[in-house]
């Protein structure tokens, strides 16, 4: 059987609420009128219900595999709750409600705005999916989401308490720098950029402003060079301003390392 609907991601949450969405008058651009909506969620609902424990697990792993090749844990895990809270069926609110607040906090932790006790809670509530779920899919996407979060513990306390990725994903985390040395100054980044937030023009080398800038990454989809770079908390010694290709002298430093240089002598 093919879980067709499932696959065309039907967002359960559109489905449930869509009625409170539409008397709010928030001019949803759907096509399908209510009555449409609440009879393809049954339907799916049905078609969940059918599925065997094997189908179901394949579904699940199917939508692990899309963040493989994701490096960093608290975003692979953002992504895959975001994407299996929209083909869950709803009807358990066990399994709907608790991978809606497994996403909400990972949502949370990769803004930067974790807590204390979010990677116990993100526990928890992974167990209750597995103990609690009335069919196997909220149990296999509690599986996964425990398996995540023992693997690579580390990684969501780096999040939650040094605001720290070490993998540059989270756009909270990181920012974009043009690496002067690579710049070519074909000013096809500053034409890209939708937020305006790359200065110079052609034959210069450019300079992001970061508390413009949204992380969307187009600028270095266009850039040829491989000079729009990302850095973290520390980002190497740039221009202030965009000057000529080639003229700006990168300085030597002690150790190679971005932090040579820039720690503070001890008093004696």
């Amino acid at each position: 059987m093919k879980l067709q609907l499932a696959r065309n991601q039907i967002d359960v949450y559109s489905v449930i609420y869509v009625h409170k969405l539409e008397s709010q008058n928030y001019g949803l651009s759907i096509k399908l009128n209510r009555r449409e909506w609440k009879s393809m969620a049954l339907v799916q609902r049905k078609l969940w219900k059918q599925a065997s424990l094997e189908e179901i697990k394949d579904f699940i792993i199917e939508e692990y595999k899309k963040q493989s090749e994701n490096p960093c844990p608290v975003d692979k895990m953002r992504m895959f709750t975001d994407s299996t809270r929209r083909t869950s069926c709803g009807e358990c609110v066990i399994c709907r409600e608790g991978i809606l607040q497994l996403n909400v906090i990972t949502e949370a932790i990769s803004q930067g705005k974790g807590r204390d006790g979010d990677i116990e809670i993100l526990t928890e509530i992974s167990d209750d999916l597995i103990l609690g779920s009335c069919c196997d899919y909220g149990k296999e996407v509690g599986k996964i989401t425990k398996r995540i979060i023992e693997e690579s513990k580390e990684e969501f306390e780096k999040h939650i308490k040094r605001k720290r990725c070490d993998a540059l994903v989270c756009k909270k985390f990181f920012s974009y720098y043009v690496a002067p040395e690579k710049c070519s100054g074909c000013n096809k980044c500053v034409e890209e950029c939708p937020q305006k937030a790359v200065a110079g023009s052609k034959d210069l080398i450019h300079i992001i402003d970061s508390s413009i800038c949204d992380r969307c990454g187009k600028c270095t989809a266009v850039c040829k060079a491989a000079a729009i770079q990302k850095a973290g908390a520390i980002i190497p010694k740039l221009p202030l301003e965009p000057v000529a290709v080639g003229s700006f002298k990168i300085e030597p430093q002690n150790g190679g390392g971005l932090m040579a240089g820039r720690r503070r002598r001890r008093r004696s």
